[in-house]
Order: structure tokens, then sequence, then C-alpha cells
């Protein structure tokens, strides 16, 4: 919202692109929920625990996809928040800010979330099937064009440049 209320090209450019990862990290991380609760049989943070150790493959695509939503460098979602705040801070240092406090807060909720989720003691005794081949390869996928898109994000945003270089 703050880059489409800054309304300049570097903030727009940021907009798409973290619209484009937030899109890429949060459907996986809604697929990697669905499947968690189909070993659980449950979304209830609290009943669960010491996840990683029970199924470590999963809990590694929960910690990616969790760090790539909050804007960790080098994966996608960091490209567009760092455009974001770049072009914010030309027009608005205090709503600048203010939206770096977002992002801490959002910081703190996932490291929080994968905290309950994965480490601790496996309270239940858990064991759980890990993630299988194809569930894999779909992880597997979005994990490669969130590392694309933070890596080698030159091409993205080439790609939106036309669309938003008229001011």
């Amino acid at each position: 919202l703050l880059g489409i209320a800054v309304w300049n090209e570097l903030t727009l450019k940021g907009v798409v692109v973290q619209m484009i990862c937030h899109g890429i990290s949060t459907g996986a991380l809604f697929a990697l929920v669905g499947q968690l609760q189909e070993r659980t049989h449950t979304r209830e943070m609290g009943r669960m625990g010491g996840l990683w150790g029970a199924a470590p493959r999963l809990g590694a695509a929960l910690l990616l996809f969790a760090l790539a939503s909050l804007g960790l460098p080098g994966l996608g979602n960091f490209v567009g928040e760092f455009l974001i705040l770049a072009g914010s801070y030309r027009v608005s240092i205090a709503l600048t800010a203010t939206a770096a406090l977002g992002f801490i807060t959002a910081a703190v909720y996932a490291l929080w979330m994968v905290q309950r989720v994965l480490h601790g003691p496996n309270a239940e005794g858990r064991k759980l099937n890990d993630l299988t081949g194809r569930e894999m390869l779909m992880t597997g996928m979005l994990a490669l064009l969130i590392f694309w898109a933070g890596l080698f994000p030159q091409p993205l945003l080439d790609t939106v440049s036309p669309s938003v270089r008229f001011l």
C-alpha cells in the first residue's frame, strides 16, 4: 500500500515484484500448512512442537518460505520490500519508518511461528511422514522461483519497467 500511495517508478516496480513474490511464498506456505494439517490433523500451534525432528524436509520448507515472507535478503520478497522502502524514503521518512516497523513485526511473528511449530519438545510424540517426492517437486519449484527472483531480479524488473515508466 505504501508503494502505491507514493506512486513513483521505484516503488511501483517494488510493488509488482512484491505481489509476485508474496504470491509464491504465501502460496507455498498455504500448501505446506495443508500438508502439515493432513499429517497432524490439527492447525493448532499449541499442539505442535518438535516437528523439525519428525519431518525435517517439511520443516526446512516451512522455514524457507517463512523467511521469504518476512523479506530475507537473497529471496524475492526482499527485492520488492527494498524497492518500496527506497522509493518511499524519498517522499516520506516517517511513512518509511512506519512501514519498516511493520516489516519488523511480521518478522517477529514469522519467527515465533517457526519456533512454536518446528522447535521445542515433540510433546505428543508425533511420527510424521516427511514430504513425498511430488510434494518435494512442488516445493522445490516454488523455492527456485523465490531464489531466482531474489538473486537475479533484473529480468523481472525489466519486464515491469515499461508498465511503470510513465512517470
